[in-house]
């Protein structure tokens, strides 16, 4: 497991400089906001927010690039051209506000735009993606929606299935509608008119979750599945009389392929990351050990934001880890990582979480700084953090000496098949695979 890839990890290397997230932040406004943005007011604002978090600082940097990008549709201008007079124009920045979603620290300078060049305030709507699981959930009170809830218990899905995916399809899509439209606005989600619904709102509704699988907030899996339900919920709706006219017929899925190949980063890839990881990172050590378990292990996000320094073996160079279902597996320590642990277990309390008390909230800082990361490294791959557990997979695979039932076991799979859907060869290696062969 040592040699699986072809570069030098980084190290407590004293002649690399560290430049910290002060560093990363300069960069990403030399690179990403200058000669890219000319707009007065908005350069004045992303210059004074380079305190932000990097990870923040990105994000700010990309809604804006997307607020430009907006206008540059509207007016048909080069972003040259887009200055505060164009931004001044209050009707295209609300219909931008309402066509968008954003956080706090995005709305925020929404609101500073607004305030500078409008001299208006804007009343932001709580986005979808701040409202809790549990909260959504419990605002799902529809009448429509609540008979062909029970229809479905009637016909035998699973209460826990209905609560853990049914429900939030539904209420990702009332949301939605209530957000989107203004004939909706006025109207609380459980009490939308849905016999008004056409099959325009139901493409449109496709279009949404396609853009939120194309910046990452969704996997296409879970748009497809989320779709799905949305179809089948509107057409079981017109057959029980909620609906005069059953608008899905001509509208069809989000495809998307169970094995789905992935182009997966080179050594020389996989080493950018790391080094900027090494180069930009106020926690350096703690970030190189956690993605270095995603390369090295293949450890899902949310088993690394479950370790505990007590799951590390120092002397024994092993590592407990609890997979799905809390089934547990005993792995290896490689060397990187080895070195990495014993730099952050000293003085540690054994039942302490490594990366955070908090696993969603490390969840999600983890998928940010990869996607900060990746970006800097210049990667251009589609999706999340999970590439690296692909990656695993299919470098060990190669190994001549790794069978079926070694290769199962690194991987945590009950299945060969759900192996076999990490196992990735690109038409160089399957080139040279067919010529062993003639």
């Amino acid at each position: 497991m040592n040699t699986m890839y072809a570069f030098r990890w980084p190290e407590g290397n004293k002649s690399i400089v560290s430049l910290g997230s002060h560093g990363l932040n300069e960069w990403l406004y030399k690179t990403q906001v200058q000669n890219r943005i000319f707009a007065p007011t908005v350069l004045d604002y992303l210059n004074k927010k380079k305190s932000l978090k990097s990870t923040s600082y990105f994000s700010l940097i990309q809604y804006a690039l997307e607020l430009i990008d907006f206008y540059k549709t509207r007016y048909e201008l080069d972003a040259r051209f887009i200055q505060d007079k164009e931004l001044a124009n209050k009707d295209a920045l609300i219909n931008f506000i309402e066509h968008s979603s954003c956080d706090l620290i995005q709305r925020n300078m929404l609101l500073a735009i607004g305030r500078k060049l409008i001299s208006i305030e804007f009343d932001f709507k709580k986005p979808i993606n701040d409202s809790s699981t549990e909260k959504r959930m419990q605002d799902i009170n529809h009448p429509a929606i609540t008979t062909h809830i029970k229809e479905l218990l009637r016909s035998g899905v699973k209460e826990k299935t209905v609560n853990s995916k049914y429900k939030m399809s539904y209420s990702l899509f009332l949301n939605w509608l209530n957000k989107t439209y203004v004939q909706f606005q006025n109207t609380s989600c459980n009490e939308l008119p849905l016999s008004i619904l056409t099959e325009e709102h139901l493409l449109e509704f496709k279009q949404y979750l396609l853009r939120l699988e194309k910046k990452g907030v969704y996997i296409k899996q879970t748009v497809s599945n989320c779709f799905y339900d949305i179809r089948f919920l509107l057409a079981n709706l017109y057959k029980m009389g909620w609906l005069a006219k059953d608008i899905t017929l001509d509208v069809t899925g989000i495809p998307y392929e169970r094995y789905y190949y992935h182009e997966l980063p080179t050594d020389d890839e996989l080493r950018r990351f790391f080094h900027t990881i090494q180069v930009y990172s106020d926690h350096p050590i703690l970030e190189l050990a956690a993605f270095g378990l995603m390369l090295c292990l293949g450890l899902r996000i949310h088993e690394v934001a479950n370790i505990r320094y007590k799951d590390v073996n120092i002397e024994n160079r092993t590592l407990s880890v609890f997979g799905k279902n809390e089934k547990s597996a005993i792995l290896p320590l490689p060397d990187p990582l080895l070195k990495y642990f014993q730099q952050l277990i000293a003085n540690k309390g054994q039942d302490i979480h490594v990366f955070g008390d908090n696993n969603q909230s490390t969840i999600r800082s983890l998928r940010a700084l990869y996607k900060l990361y990746s970006f800097v490294a210049g990667w251009n791959y589609p999706g999340g953090p999970h590439l690296l557990r692909h990656t695993f997979i299919s470098r060990i695979s190669e190994h001549s000496d790794c069978p079926p039932q070694l290769l199962m076991y690194l991987a945590r799979h009950d299945r060969p098949e759900n192996t076999a859907q990490y196992v990735h060869r690109n038409h160089k290696q399957l080139q040279i695979a067919i010529n062993k062969i003639k």
